[in-house]
């Protein structure tokens, strides 16, 4: 698996990084077992990050839920929800941040949510929010 973060004007490639996660939603951590290395980077000095393959969250390639814009900054909205549906965002770590009702195609306020990935939990689906 190949990683490309944009560090400033800085790019940094890691190629089979055993281990990348966001930790206290204020960095991001590589770790490398077979180098025995780990970089830590503050996520206010990140400015894109890509990968080539995701591990780890899967979603079902039938969900007709969508999540969007993703990335975010202040709000997304979830699509093709049926009627009145309860919705809960947690932070990897599995700490419920935050949860509420939504009907249809309503806009969901995170502006009060730090910058990291989260996962947005319907009641039939849950799918990946990256907040900028």
């Amino acid at each position: 698996m190949k990683h490309i973060i944009q560090r400033g004007l800085l790019l940094m490639a890691f190629v089979l990084a055993d281990r990348l996660y966001f930790e206290d939603n204020t960095k991001l951590v590589i770790e490398q077992i077979s180098t025995k290395s780990t970089v830590i980077i503050p996520l206010a000095d990140i400015r894109k990050i890509t990968c080539d393959e995701t591990v780890g969250v899967s979603e079902a390639s039938d969900a007709t839920v969508s999540l969007s814009p993703n990335p975010a900054h202040d709000a997304f909205t979830l699509r093709n929800l049926e009627g009145k549906e309860n919705i809960s965002i947690y932070a990897l770590d599995g700490r419920l941040v935050k949860s509420m009702e939504i009907t249809g195609n309503q806009s969901i306020d995170i502006s009060d949510l730090p910058i990291g990935l989260y996962l947005v939990k319907t009641q039939s689906s849950t799918l990946k929010m990256i907040k900028l």
